[in-house]
């Protein structure tokens, strides 16, 4: 008995050392909601005033170099009253606080107060034409903050549940990505390759491919998409005899020129057609120089009876995830 009595008394100190090792973050439920849902915290007044104005300007813009529009994120305003547990537990959430004796205005950053992963945004201003005015200087840096966000979500997740065996075929490119279980290798040549995820209702694919760096002229939005016309031309047939994939040229390029991971990089946005065919949909370039070679790692979707944004974040987030091994 004796012996038992001990035996329980350890399990017990045991379970108590493991519980009290656990963080708080351990102890937080996972986050619900969508992608791109944010609850906007604020008084029904405020939101029908300039300030849900301009944060319905910023944040629900039509997501860039998609075939049909979409709105980057889809705000749910809730009073403070009613911001209960449901709602505390959302990923994203922007929090609208007055503080009527103080002319300062700022946002402050939190993450994983209710839940996990989480994002809470909280904007601070006297009043209303201050707080408009804040959200308007601001409106940028959180948009980007919150895609961001939502790209590091799925490249934690993707992190997981990763597909191994495509991490040895970029080593010759010098880089490696997050690319999760779910896409094959279609195509491995000796400077292009062709990666694909694919349902009977959708296609995501990657192509990874180089070419020789000059000078900063060939990171023009032209020279780009016709070095890409040209290699898709060559590797990516469409599903008749001479269709192949192609960059619809009617549809104007979104351009970004921006440090990702520190390293200059171009980003192009657009359409993909297949030529004498009807498919079609959205792509995502990034450029960079590695070796005096121009990497080019890229992106599509094929999705004709669904939204196409969330895909493409999934895309990004797989694009986003590249690195430059030594």
């Amino acid at each position: 008995m004796k012996y038992i009595c001990k035996i329980i008394g350890y399990l017990l100190f045991l379970s108590i050392v493991i519980y009290s090792c656990q963080t708080k973050q351990d102890l937080l439920p996972n986050s619900g909601g969508e992608p791109g849902e944010i609850i906007i915290v604020v008084e029904k007044n405020v939101w029908n005033s300039s300030v849900g104005e301009e944060l319905k300007k910023i944040l629900m813009t039509d997501y860039p170099a998609l075939p049909q529009d979409e709105p980057s994120f889809l705000l749910y305003p809730v009073p403070l009253e009613n911001f209960n547990d449901i709602f505390q537990a959302n990923r994203n959430i922007i929090k609208i606080t007055f503080n009527p004796n103080s002319d300062t205005m700022f946002y402050r950053i939190g993450k994983d107060r209710w839940a996990k992963p989480q994002l809470i945004i909280e904007f601070v201003a006297k009043d209303i034409k201050n707080m408009t005015e804040l959200i308007h200087q601001k409106g940028s840096e959180i948009k980007e903050l919150l895609l961001s966000e939502e790209r590091n979500r799925l490249m934690k997740v993707y992190e997981k549940f990763r597909e191994k065996s495509l991490i040895q075929p970029l080593k010759k490119f010098n880089i490696s990505l997050i690319i999760p279980k779910g896409y094959r290798l279609n195509i491995d040549t000796t400077n292009f390759i062709w990666i694909s995820a694919e349902t009977p209702y959708m296609s995501q694919g990657l192509f990874i491919y180089t070419i020789p760096y000059t000078d900063t002229s060939q990171f023009q939005a032209q020279y780009l998409i016709g070095v890409r016309d040209s290699v898709l031309k060559k590797y990516i047939p469409g599903p008749l005899e001479g269709t192949y994939m192609t960059t619809e040229h009617l549809y104007p390029y979104e351009v970004r020129r921006f440090p990702l991971h520190n390293r200059f990089t171009c980003e192009i946005r657009g359409l993909w057609k297949i030529e004498n065919d009807f498919m079609g949909g959205p792509f995502v370039m990034l450029a960079t120089v590695v070796n005096n070679q121009i990497i080019i790692t890229e992106g599509y979707v094929y999705a004709p009876k669904d939204d196409k944004k969330n895909y493409v974040w999934q895309i990004e987030s797989i694009l986003y995830s590249i690195n430059i091994l030594k």
